[in-house]
């Protein structure tokens, strides 16, 4: 019976001593998954664009997103999987993001202007940047922004 109390006060205290670093990786695990996901939506906004032959734009509103039709006015929403009815995609794990810009693809994947995305983990403040070049090409970085 000591020997149990022993062990089960060994694996306490290995517990205790590992949860900061486990509430870390969580934290840091949840921003990647939410910049990848907005990373995949503008990817598919791109491709909506290709595949339709007509410009795309992508809208941020209230820590969601939307794809625009032809240009960005409101009255040509894309509404799909995975979207409610007004056409937004919401973020998982409540990330939120901000934007200098709405990008605008064409009908060869190009995006003008490029654009810069930040996604924010509510509990910790930590952030990501997504970017868009003018050329398309979306790409996750560090929050300081990305290198040329």
């Amino acid at each position: 019976m000591i020997e149990l109390l022993v062990v089960m006060a060994v694996i306490s205290v290995l517990a205790v001593a590992a949860l900061p670093w486990m509430v870390t990786y969580w934290r840091a695990a949840a921003l990647k998954a939410g910049a990848e996901e907005l990373a995949a939506g503008l990817n598919r906004a791109r491709q909506l664009a290709i595949s339709q032959g007509r410009r795309v734009c992508v809208e941020v509103v209230n820590n969601r997103y939307r794809y625009l039709l032809n240009s960005c006015s409101p009255s040509g929403a894309w509404t799909g999987p995975g979207t409610d009815a007004d056409g937004y995609f919401g973020m998982s794990n409540r990330m939120g993001i901000t934007t200098n810009a709405s990008p605008i693809f064409d009908y060869l994947g190009a995006a003008s202007p490029g654009a810069t995305m930040t996604v924010t983990n509510p509990q910790g403040g930590a952030s990501l940047t997504v970017a868009v070049s003018v050329a398309g090409r979306v790409r996750i970085c560090p929050a300081s922004g990305c290198a040329p």
